[in-house]
């Protein structure tokens, strides 16, 4: 195949998955990227490819169509790998083994490839990081989102050092217009209110005192629970068990990434246990109080210079005393929430610039 024919950028994530904090990942991707690069085709591997390239007007493969993939990269020169939490082996081995595979695969095809504003670990498992420094250091450049990642790509020893940058999803916009506004009348607009983002985790013991939490600070501020699953797959059995047990409202119309990002925008206080939800409630200079239920969440709050995120065996008195502390503080925080993801936005930038760059060097 001529070298002129390859013009496209693949994209390779866990998208289609209906999860809003992938979908905003990709989402970022692409605005910023198409910002730089104007009409560069985007290809990207989705488990729903209808889906994909109607939201984002791409194209977009079956990830699972291994033929559909080899077209996609005999006509593709930069393979970009991320973002999110890719590379781990926490919840499977199979993960990381899928995604190292297809950049081996597409380095083997010629392309140029990219771990791109990814998370990096934990990696468990001596194969998994054998395989992973392996396969980085025949990638053309390793982009991580946050400092951790990039220690543990110094400390695998791999010859490519890591580019600090951060989670594209920060670079996201809030939606506008009818979509977002029939969002803001399910809430209401009639009390001040504490938004709250969950998902199953171990046996979900967090719920009953958190819970209890929501529903004496609630009480105590006249404030409303609103509890907005970002994975309905997974999210809604354990977000429709604490919305009942706190007398909050349930968010059961699905958003896209953007809507969600307007619909936090307008709360007063996040509580969440998904990444994404608290770098968008940080986006808009809304006080998150994350639950670290892994180590990305802690690092962000690290970012971000703002109080730790609580353990998630944390009681009803410690989760209520941390949602007030960020109700009172909630202005005073506003400035500083709103530079840290300006901080953000930059470092986020840098993988675009470092993408932009692979492309035209090949």
């Amino acid at each position: 195949m001529r070298a002129a024919a390859r013009s496209a950028i693949l994209i390779s994530g866990f998208y289609g998955f209906g999860n809003i904090g992938d979908e905003a990942v990709l989402a970022g991707m692409v605005q910023s990227l198409r910002a730089r690069l104007g009409s560069v085709p985007l290809i990207v591997l989705s488990a729903d490819p209808g889906s994909t390239a109607a939201a984002y007007e791409v194209e977009a493969v079956d990830r699972t169509d291994l033929p559909a993939i080899l077209v996609a990269m005999r006509r593709s020169r930069l393979l970009l790998s991320g973002g999110g939490s890719l590379l781990q082996d926490v919840t499977s081995a199979r993960s990381a083994v899928y995604y190292l595979g297809l950049l081996r695969l597409a380095q083997i095809m010629g392309l140029r490839t990219m771990v791109y504003a990814a998370g990096l670990g934990p990696l468990r498992r001596p194969v998994i990081r054998s395989l992973v420094r392996r396969v980085l250091d025949r990638t053309d450049a390793v982009a991580v989102r946050d400092a951790d990642s990039a220690a543990l790509v110094r400390a695998l020893g791999t010859r490519r050092g890591p580019i600090l940058t951060a989670d594209p999803a920060v670079l996201l916009s809030p939606a506008e217009g009818a979509r977002a506004e029939s969002l803001f009348r399910i809430v209401g607009a009639d009390a001040p209110i504490i938004g709250v983002v969950v998902r199953p985790w171990g046996n979900s013991a967090f719920v009953e005192p958190l819970a209890e939490a929501l529903l004496t600070v609630a009480r105590r501020l006249g404030a409303r629970v609103v509890v907005l699953p970002f994975h309905p797959a997974l999210d809604l059995p354990v977000s429709r068990r604490l919305a009942d047990a706190s007398g909050g409202v349930l968010v059961e119309q699905p958003p896209q990434p953007a809507e969600a990002l307007a619909l936090i925008a307008r709360m007063h206080v996040l509580v969440a246990l998904r990444l994404h939800a608290l770098i968008f409630a940080a986006a808009a200079g809304v006080p998150p109080v994350g639950l670290a239920y892994d180590p990305k969440v802690t690092a962000l709050h690290r970012d971000l210079e703002i109080e730790s995120p609580l353990p998630l065996d944390a009681d009803a008195g410690a989760l209520a005393e941390a949602i007030e502390r960020a109700w009172e503080s909630r202005e005073a925080l506003r400035p500083a929430l709103l530079a840290g993801a300006t901080r953000l936005r930059a470092r986020a930038e840098a993988a675009v610039v470092e993408a932009v760059r692979l492309y035209g060097a090949v």
